[in-house]
């Protein structure tokens, strides 16, 4: 074993998948800060996002996957609870895209109509202090629902991510506020986390316990926003002339001074953006754990704070790398070789499962390049190739009469 105090994990291509999320997350906020066009078109932006969405049904047909098979093992649980299942789902994202929308409303009124250049709608728009109580969250509800466990390095990771979360946004002056109303918002943004953390969760338990296809799982939202993009769309012709502010900025977007060109390309290039968010998504809570999406939150917020708060803020920058560096221990990308801190990372867990099934099952009376599996039969393991494994049937011992 390694003498470093600090060890990678299990790396893999994969672990690019949660990074090139964030880069693209990234990127939409460097240009929604300074795209020419700073307007918003609501049900546009809303309609992108959803084919957006939508267009992950394709996925299985250019990749060529299928489903039959996975489904095969539990296709009669499925039948059973596909509509339970898929209700819940869509209760979790209706209330968990609710509470935000009412959030982001409500500081779009405390703030007299301004309002800060906005993430990808995939993502809430939350502080550290706030993701760090969402991590809480998603422990809890991954503990209850799928069963997962925790160990003292996820624990000591999680205080510290919270500790240095506090210590970055008190020193950006977030909470240093005297109006009512903020802490209002903030009350309403710490209960959207706790159901935004059960729909991440929600998703990965149907992939992972019931082995529902992540094209279909990822289909429902972007149905829902389409059809509440269409209800939207369809007041807006109906009242062309009224004063409500989202049927308004709806006509106005394409009265500006810019002209035509820019509003167009700005609806174009943000769908071709949730084009590339959206897969990535699911992707990534397919095949790691939800608390993986924290990565994306993290660096959408570093991002967003050096864009918004300049060069007089950068010594808080020693702060978010404080919290990477816990979130990565957390996420077991990075392992603390010291003190039985990664003892219980599911590396090492794993590392010793195979250790016992080699040596608990093993046949003294055969050699040491063979693995009894069943009466009479062993698997040979060449000793000059590791990859060639050959099953045979044990020679029968011989007595001298």
């Amino acid at each position: 074993m390694s003498k470093s105090i600090i060890i990678f994990g299990v790396i893999n291509k994969k672990l690019l998948l949660p990074f090139f999320l964030a880069a693209t997350e990234i990127i939409y906020l460097v240009f929604n800060k300074y795209y020419p066009v700073h307007a918003e078109n609501l049900i546009l932006q809303i309609y992108g996002l959803s084919l957006a969405e939508m267009s992950i049904k394709f996925l299985p047909c250019i990749l060529k996957i299928t489903d039959k098979e996975e489904l095969k093992q539990k296709e009669e649980t499925i039948k059973k609870k596909r509509c339970v299942h898929y209700t819940i789902l869509t209760a979790l994202y209706l209330i968990s895209t609710g509470i935000s929308s009412g959030a982001d409303l409500f500081e779009y009124y405390l703030n007299d109509g301004k309002i800060s250049y906005s993430g990808s709608n995939l993502f809430p728009n939350i502080d550290l202090i706030l993701m760090s109580i969402e991590m809480v969250f998603m422990i809890l509800v991954s503990i209850c629902l799928l069963k997962y466990k925790y160990y003292k390095h996820h624990i000591i990771s999680t205080i510290i991510f919270l500790i240095f979360g506090i210590i970055s946004e008190l020193a950006l002056g977030t909470y240093f506020q005297d109006n009512g109303k903020f802490f209002i918002g903030k009350a309403i943004r710490l209960l959207g986390t706790a159901f935004d953390a059960s729909y991440y969760c929600f998703q990965k338990y149907m992939m992972e316990k019931f082995y529902y296809p992540y094209w279909n799982i990822a289909f429902v939202p972007g149905l829902i926003m389409f059809i509440f993009s269409s209800i939207l769309f369809i007041i807006v012709l109906i009242n062309p002339k009224s004063e409500t502010p989202f049927i308004k900025t709806f006509y106005s977007y394409f009265q500006l001074k810019e002209g035509l060109g820019l509003p167009i390309g700005k609806i174009i290039i943000v769908f071709i953006i949730h084009l590339i968010l959206c897969p990535l998504t699911i992707l990534n809570i397919f095949y790691f754990s939800p608390n993986f999406i924290l990565i994306i939150f993290q660096f959408s917020r570093i991002a967003r704070n050096i864009m918004t708060n300049g060069v007089d803020k950068l010594y808080c920058i020693v702060f978010y790398v404080i919290q990477f560096f816990a979130l990565m221990i957390h996420l077991e990308i990075i392992e603390l070789n010291f003190c039985g801190l990664n003892k219980y990372t599911k590396r090492n867990i794993e590392f010793r499962s195979e250790e016992d099934l080699l040596f608990e099952g093993r046949d003294s009376t055969i050699g040491i390049n063979s693995i009894e599996i069943d009466a009479g039969y062993t698997i040979d393991n060449a000793a000059n190739n590791e990859k060639v494994f050959e099953m045979k049937e044990q020679e029968k011992e011989t007595t001298n009469e």
